[in-house]
């Protein structure tokens, strides 16, 4: 296992993430940088958390189109809210197309843990409405990612990194 985290963002500065700004907080040492130091990382490693961090900025910026050719055709992804597993990506376009109608939701990760062939990123989830105000409490999450080459395979959302790591 080798741990990715880490921020240069000093407490209280500000900076944009697509199209929200982020500040430092104290509680998340390793939070909401958009380059973390990756540490001890070989080369396949290395590339699928640059690869990873872009799918998040994507992501954040509602560019489905490009976050979708990241994947397989086969993609399993989890519907969290109606507690279904997605397996292909125009069932995660229609899946995200409702989702960015309703809400902003932004996706910031705080770091990577390297379990086997697997990645899990540790996650800030903030959703807000289209006028900017939070509609749910924000909260960390972890994500694990199965990668076949450099596209994303499967994902899985967890509270706990024990949980991600022992799945």
């Amino acid at each position: 296992m080798t741990l990715v985290q880490g921020s240069d963002l000093p407490v209280g500065e500000t900076r944009p993430m697509g199209r929200h700004k982020m500040t430092y907080c104290p509680a998340y040492p390793a939070a909401f940088g958009d380059n973390p130091p990756i540490y001890s990382l070989g080369v396949d490693s290395a590339e699928k958390v640059a690869s990873l961090e872009r799918a998040y900025r994507l992501f954040n910026e509602c560019r489905i189109d490009q976050l979708l050719a990241m994947m397989i055709d086969d993609v399993r992804w989890p519907d969290v809210g109606n507690g279904v597993v997605l397996d292909s990506k125009p069932a995660i376009r229609q899946y995200w197309d409702a989702q960015f109608t309703v809400s902003d939701p932004l996706v910031v990760p705080k770091g990577f843990l390297e379990i086997g062939e697997d990645m899990i990123a540790m996650v800030d989830r903030r959703v807000f409405d289209w006028s900017g105000n939070l509609m749910t409490d924000p909260v960390v999450v972890f994500h694990r990612y199965s990668f076949r080459g450099v596209l994303m395979s499967r994902m899985s959302v967890h509270r706990s990194s024990e949980d991600a790591e022992a799945t």
